[in-house]
């Protein structure tokens, strides 16, 4: 379970091809502190990165990746593509995804849909995960509520559940919760976010502390929540607790 722990906590991400023909999108830097018990803490830093693409009416194409490395633990990369409808008033759509180290990877199957309203926005997910090197499977459920201050001050709420099942002791529940919040500079295309995030579990617990700088390009970060990449903080590579 600490891996899982571990992979869960440390968020990162790489820009993809083609981002200057994305409607929106944003590129970044994280670094984070993840407190586990019964171990050291580990630091981890990482690149991310989220893109979306207009596609015919409603429908919008995203995708996020994402590598990390810290000192105690392999490079760990995510990549998740998305398919949904999107209109003022919410958002509906699918999404796969596949997250690993040089040892073994996770893969990532789900629902996920949004409620937009004048400066709230509530957003859930629910997944399935299959890992082969592991014979490991597993379901998790995750929502998130994001609050605008302003257009370009948002502070998050964020819980999740997951269950994992190696077929041999049986399953493994863990849930998740935290709080952050990103703020643009009005003069530049710059944002700074801050996060912290705990996971209880059935075996060892962990804190999370996470920090990141992004470069974002299509409006403000409202614009983004209701017009582009917004999905990644709930579907990415530190969204499940897989």
């Amino acid at each position: 379970m600490r891996n899982w722990i571990i992979g869960a906590a440390a968020i990162l991400a790489v820009a993809v091809p083609g981002v200057a023909a994305a409607q929106t999108g944003y590129v970044g830097a994280t670094y984070s502190n993840v407190d586990i018990d019964g171990a050291d803490n580990a630091d981890a830093y990482g690149v991310e990165g989220a893109v979306a693409f207009a596609g015919s009416g409603s429908i919008v194409f995203e995708v996020d990746a994402a590598l990390s490395d810290s000192d105690d633990t392999d490079t760990g990369y995510g990549l998740t593509g998305h398919v949904y409808a999107r209109n003022d008033d919410h958002l509906f759509g699918g999404f796969v995804g596949i997250a690993g180290s040089d040892d073994t990877e996770t893969w990532t199957a789900g629902l996920e849909a949004s409620k937009f309203f004048t400066n709230w926005t509530l957003a859930g997910a629910v997944a399935y995960a299959n890992n082969d090197d592991f014979n490991v499977d597993g379901w998790g459920v995750n929502a998130q509520a994001r609050y605008f201050i302003h257009d370009n001050f948002r502070l998050q709420g964020n819980i999740g559940w997951a269950t994992i099942d190696d077929g041999v002791s049986g399953d493994d529940d863990a849930m998740s919760y935290g709080v952050g919040a990103e703020y643009q500079f009005a003069a530049l295309p710059i944002s700074v976010g801050a996060s912290w995030n705990t996971v209880d579990s059935d075996g060892p617990d962990a804190d999370v502390i996470g920090v990141s700088v992004r470069y974002n390009w299509g409006g403000t970060l409202r614009d983004r929540d209701r017009n582009g990449a917004s999905q990644a903080d709930i579907t990415g590579l530190g969204g499940f607790l897989f």
